[in-house]
């Protein structure tokens, strides 16, 4: 529930605030201004998991959404746009801190053996909500307008924590004592403490990640200006068209991984994630060349099928780092996340104000090529070649 309000509302108050203000630019600012809220609070959330209750935190960030969202639907037209920008703190904030409970939690409720299957089933349950969203979005904007979509997202919040409240308690694997901080980085030199002890493979994902979130950012903010290019008409039905199916080949990594890894502990292979993260580039940009509708909906379901695949081998190789540091590992790949995507947004939003939008794309996916493209040369295993060994006369004498 609170995934799908994440995704309904990326669609319709990106569509809303270009409606309001006429401005690319503006929209981007937008979108920027909630990932840089993101930013901020991923370290902090990831000091915040380590000491307070999973669950009241998920819980408290699903009601702050809620509230500002009711809050805009309530404002005057005019004060509108300067609610925009609260509302996306909000958003940023809550969304980031709730995916740093998830993610760095899972291991201690699934274990280390279930933990590749329960990433793939977390991105199909994703998936299904954000096809939800996406493809909900169109309908409700078109339909009943705005305020009537924005109510139902705050809903979507709203029932996302009565669920959470009805959840057991988050058990961890080992109890710490009471009144002493957890273990891991201490606060002041947090992130001297955490990179050391963390692998370089892992380390190299997250830039690698957080570059591709910089190629992404150019068409979620240009995918508005480029449904109002193809169909003016309906600009958000059209955008739906373009983020359904990715969410269903998305679904569908998720449901393959699972059945693939039922039953066995799989890291996430550093190769596999190389490739289908520039896999997921080159098939967006494709996707922005104005293809004809029967090809561009294939075009963004292989798209989704390899940002699933490459979401699924991230996330499961990032919990393999010890326990105790695991909230801050999230909390510095979910800000290193959003400093891409909120960079991205910036950059590509202005340079919408002057290009169309598959030059944006495929420039700023371009740019998070090279570095993806490094990381699979250099992480690529060379099939491993057993030394000859001559047979000993032991061997040759049959029994």
């Amino acid at each position: 529930m609170s995934t799908y309000g994440s995704f309904l509302n990326m669609v319709a108050l990106g569509l809303f605030t270009l409606e309001i203000t006429g401005s690319a630019a503006y929209t981007g600012i937008f979108m920027a201004v909630r990932l840089c809220a993101g930013f901020v609070m991923g370290p902090v959330a990831g000091t915040l998991v380590g000491r307070y209750a999973r669950l009241r935190l998920m819980i408290g960030g699903d009601l702050l959404a809620a509230g500002a969202l009711v809050l805009l639907v309530a404002t005057p037209s005019a004060a509108q746009p300067t609610v925009l920008h609260v509302l996306a703190v909000v958003l940023g904030g809550s969304q980031a801190l709730w995916g740093v409970a998830l993610r760095s939690g899972l291991p201690e409720l699934v274990g280390p053996g279930n933990l590749a299957r329960a990433n793939a089933n977390l991105v199909a349950a994703r998936s299904v909500a954000m096809l939800l969203g996406f493809g909900s979005a169109g309908i409700l904007v078109t339909l009943f307008g705005y305020h009537t979509a924005f109510l139902l997202d705050a809903t979507s919040f709203a029932l996302s924590a009565l669920l959470l409240s009805a959840v057991r308690r988050w058990r961890a694997v080992a109890t710490r004592p009471a009144g002493r901080p957890p273990e891991g980085p201490r606060r002041g030199s947090g992130l001297r403490r955490l990179l050391p002890a963390v692998a370089p493979v892992v380390l190299a994902m997250v830039a690698v990640r957080s570059v591709d979130a910089f190629g992404s950012a150019s068409h979620n903010v240009g995918l508005p200006v480029y449904a109002n290019l193809a169909w003016p008409e309906a600009p958000a039905a059209f955008a739906a068209l373009f983020t359904t199916p990715w969410a269903i080949g998305s679904l569908a990594a998720g449901r393959w991984y699972a059945r693939r890894a039922a039953g066995a502990a799989r890291p996430g292979s550093p190769t596999a994630f190389g490739i289908a993260t520039c896999a997921m580039s080159l098939l967006f940009v494709l996707a922005f060349t104005g293809p004809p509708i029967w090809l561009m909906v294939p075009l963004a379901l292989a798209a989704g099928m390899a940002d699933g695949y490459a979401e699924i081998s991230y996330t499961t190789r990032l919990q393999t780092v010890e326990a105790s540091r695991l909230p801050q590992l999230v909390g510095l790949a979910t800000a290193a996340q959003n400093a891409g995507f909120g960079i991205g947004m910036i950059l590509s939003a202005f340079a919408l104000e002057r290009l169309a939008p598959l030059p944006v794309v495929a420039l700023a996916h371009g740019a998070a090529l090279v570095p993806a493209g490094v990381f699979l040369v250099s992480h690529a295993r060379p099939p491993v070649r057993r030394p000859y060994r001559q047979p000993t006369q032991e061997a040759e004498v049959a029994p």
